[in-house]
């Protein structure tokens, strides 16, 4: 270990601590390109953990480290994790070493954020949706590629624009608790994609059933449709989020698929909840749809 630990002690008295740490970021952010050697996530994560845990380090570095996660894991997550290796190393050769401060004056080249990629392929959108996806950490991200699948859409007319309206929802976990626990989505979860700004506040939406006419939504491949061969005008509402610019862009940048598993569990539940009333309710193929 007394070689191993001795490159980096030549490296920081000739470059000096803050360059040395600027370096190990920008090689460990270079080796782990598009995530290619370990989840960043799951990483910085497990570090942390390993933080809370520990019994040895001297109380300037765990405080320091702790900060460090607190300003860096979300813009510069290879500078925390820098940090952890050479502390867990340096510790092990003295006992008596505390934490520095890293000198961002000795910066010469800024290590680019994650999610520069993500940024980069947002041509087209609005400046305030660059804007937002410029904050997203990728644990943010990973927690929306989680969830998104289960999303629906449908076209609403818009009485203010006079204009039909594609608008994407999420079906309320509360009120599908089962559904939702079967494919692993927690209702913390769901609140935090609100405190990301990528769902709204929940709310009641109307459907009307009438005689003759089809009501529903959509996923990408499956049509939920509400039918009546009443002649009554039947109405009823079910709890939904809202999904924000920001989440549609997000949507169609990564290329994210619904679930038609979800979609179909959905139909089901839908069934269960309204066997009292005279909806007839199928799930039909897209294409099968836009045929009738």
């Amino acid at each position: 270990m007394k070689r191993v630990f001795a490159q980096p002690q030549d490296e920081i008295t000739e470059k000096g601590f803050s360059s040395y740490i600027f370096q190990t970021e920008k090689r460990l952010s270079d080796t782990n390109y598009k995530e290619n050697k370990f989840l960043l996530a799951d990483a910085l994560e497990n570090f942390f953990e390993l933080i809370e845990e520990s019994q040895n380090l001297p109380r300037s570095i765990l405080l320091g480290l702790k900060q460090s996660y607190k300003l860096n894991h979300q813009g510069r997550p290879y500078l925390f994790l820098a940090e952890c290796l050479f502390y867990a190393l340096a510790c092990q050769h003295n006992k008596q070493q505390q934490y520095i401060e890293p000198d961002f004056s000795q910066e010469t080249e800024v290590v680019s954020k994650p999610l520069e990629e993500l940024v980069a392929r947002a041509n087209g959108y609005s400046k305030r949706i660059i804007q937002d996806l410029n904050h997203f950490s990728e644990e943010e991200l990973q927690l929306f590629r989680k969830i998104a699948p289960f999303t629906f859409y449908d076209n609403s007319f818009d009485e203010f624009s006079g204009e039909t309206v594609l608008d994407y929802y999420l079906i309320s976990h509360a009120d599908f608790l089962d559904l939702f626990t079967k494919y692993g989505v927690k209702g913390n979860e769901v609140s935090r994609l609100i405190e990301y700004g990528l769902i709204s506040g929940g709310g009641r939406h109307e459907i009307i059933v009438e005689k003759g006419e089809l009501s529903g939504f959509q996923n990408d491949n499956l049509v939920l449709t509400f039918t009546t061969e009443s002649d009554k005008r039947i109405t009823f509402e079910y709890s939904a989020f809202h999904l924000t610019d920001t989440a549609k862009a997000l949507i169609e940048i990564l290329e994210i698929e619904t679930n038609n598993e979800f979609f179909r569990g959905l139909g089901e539940r839908f069934k269960e909840n309204m066997r009292e009333l005279s909806v007839v309710i199928k799930i039909v193929n897209n294409e099968f749809f836009s045929e009738l």
